[in-house]
């Protein structure tokens, strides 16, 4: 009934809650899980919301995920860091006014994991290459598998859950248009041993503006810690060369995270030892459709992370 491109959240929350209602629905994802991604601060929303209605909310809860109760803010014109706190709206006030800082590898895997579980078949290592088309129609898809070798898979309707690399996307006509304010690059890396903000918000994500763009700070277990530097288009030169020195240099050039990260030590080896550049440029897609073929998630749409909007922007659009 359904073929789905991607099992990142989006489209294993799609998956799941398509096959719950007894359709035939196979997932295609070009990596093997777990894999590395960022986007690992999470919303109430979706642990609460979109993750229950999936039948995933429990095991998430047994994880051991840190528990993050809002954000904390050293931004504007107060010199001291500022907190928000979930608790604060009559919406989410009580047991459920808190989310997640969630290691994506872990977290992904969990949710791709219940899509299996629900009934949604999930082949990993194969890759979309382009869709079928029946006249105005999208029939199915072309995909190759982790050989090499080429397959078709013939569906009702296709989600393109790819992401924001995959250019599947285009087969829907339109196109995609770039946010002239929001056009930043984000390197990022993992350090052990870093500072945690006072009880009861040690496991709140910290956005620090400094002069060249933002740092978030983000505590994924009681030792490692995500760090990113969000840098402004024409600051980008900042990130160019040695990214062990272009973090360090920006770094320097915040007072706040430096003081976090006095004793800690960047990871330099296993899945948490690279530095990595994203571009952080928010975009939406003109269409999100076409006969046969629906854009979700970052396919989609995707905006500047500083509110931890994208794994619900996500599940969300799933949903």
């Amino acid at each position: 009934d359904v073929v789905v491109v991607g099992g990142g959240p989006a489209g294993s929350t799609l998956a799941a809650l398509t096959a719950m209602q007894g359709h035939r629905v196979l997932v295609l994802e070009k990596e093997f899980f777990p894999r590395h991604q960022i986007g690992e601060s999470l919303l109430p929303a979706t642990v609460h919301g979109v993750c229950r209605l999936t039948g995933v909310a429990d095991e998430l809860a047994a994880a051991g995920f840190p528990r993050k109760r809002g954000g904390t803010f050293k931004w504007g014109a107060n010199p001291e860091p500022w907190t928000f706190s979930f608790s604060v709206s009559p919406r989410m006030t009580g047991p459920t006014s808190y989310a997640y800082q969630v290691e994506r590898a872990k977290f992904d895997e969990i949710l791709l994991n219940n899509a299996r579980r629900v009934g949604a078949e999930v082949r990993e290592g194969c890759a979309a290459v382009d869709v079928v088309e029946d006249g105005e129609r999208v029939r199915g898809v072309r995909y190759t598998d982790a050989d090499g070798r080429e397959h078709r898979a013939s569906a009702t309707f296709v989600v393109d859950a790819s992401g924001n690399g995959s250019r599947l996307y285009r087969r829907v006509g339109g196109t995609r248009e770039y946010s002239e304010f929001f056009r930043s690059l984000a390197l990022y890396g993992y350090f052990e041993g870093g500072k945690r903000l006072p009880e009861p918000n040690s496991g709140n994500i910290l956005s620090v503006a400094f002069e060249s763009g933002w740092f978030w700070y983000i505590p994924l277990s009681p030792d490692l810690t995500s760090v990113g530097a969000v840098v402004r288009r024409e600051m980008a030169g900042k990130i160019r060369g040695d990214s062990g020195k272009a973090l360090a240099a920006l770094i320097a050039e915040c007072p706040l995270i430096s003081e976090y990260l006095a004793d800690a030590r960047r990871v330099t080896e296993g899945p948490y030892g690279k530095l990595r550049v994203r571009k952080d440029y928010s975009y939406h897609h003109t269409t999100f459709s076409r006969p046969g073929m629906i854009l979700v998630g970052d396919a989609a749409c995707f905006v500047d992370p500083v509110f931890s909007s994208g794994v619900h922007l996500a599940t969300y659009s799933s949903l």
